[in-house]
């Protein structure tokens, strides 16, 4: 039998919880949906399969709070907004607060997950609903400039909000990587505010 190259060690609660959600992502990205195991994941988090299981009762429902959890408070509609006293800045923060978990494990993951599209539509389906949870607070924060009088409310649309995370998503996919800085900077300057009515 093979040695396991991720040896056990004793952690609980938290700790021993990012393990496995870290785990969770290194093994979709490494080895495909596939052939994601609660038990590849348990090895890789140097841990037992019982937490798992008692926690999860698959590893798909596992990957999908892996997921929840590296995206964290970037997709939490109660989170608190940015507030860099311009609509410009706000929406070039959220979108550098979402690049910076995508250049982490959840990047790769999420190549992994679109490649197994055909075969796993229903993950796709799911997991698509939590990438594109930036929305809700594109849409608050473009609502919150329209109160303030900076852009028209009616410019405030689903389309516009899911564009810039969109955007982002196929970059991921093409080259391998979030946008970089100079890049986010184009979307919000040049796709977004022009589409809300903005001025750079």
């Amino acid at each position: 039998m093979a040695e396991n190259p991720f040896p056990a060690r004793r952690r609980r609660g938290d700790v021993l919880l990012q393990a496995i959600y870290d785990a969770a992502l290194a093994e979709l990205a490494e080895s495909g949906y596939g052939q994601l195991t609660m038990g590849g994941i348990a090895d890789r988090a140097g841990t037992g399969k019982m937490p798992l299981y008692r926690r999860w009762p698959s590893a798909r429902e596992l990957l999908l709070d892996a997921i929840r959890n590296a995206l964290g408070g970037v997709v939490d509609a109660d989170a608190e907004l940015p507030d860099t006293g311009g609509l410009r800045g706000d929406l070039l923060t959220l979108l550098e607060q979402t690049a910076a978990i995508m250049a982490g494990p959840l990047g790769s993951a999420m190549i992994a997950v679109i490649g197994e599209r055909n075969r796993h539509p229903e993950l796709m389906e799911a997991v698509r609903d939590e990438l594109f949870g930036l929305h809700p607070r594109i849409r608050a924060v473009l609502q919150r400039a329209a109160v303030r009088g900076d852009i028209p409310a009616d410019r405030v649309s689903a389309h516009v909000c899911l564009t810039a995370p969109a955007l982002m998503i196929v970059h991921q996919l093409v080259q391998g990587q979030p946008p970089r800085h100079d890049e986010l900077a184009a979307i919000v300057d040049d796709v977004v505010l022009p589409a809300v009515g903005a001025a750079p």
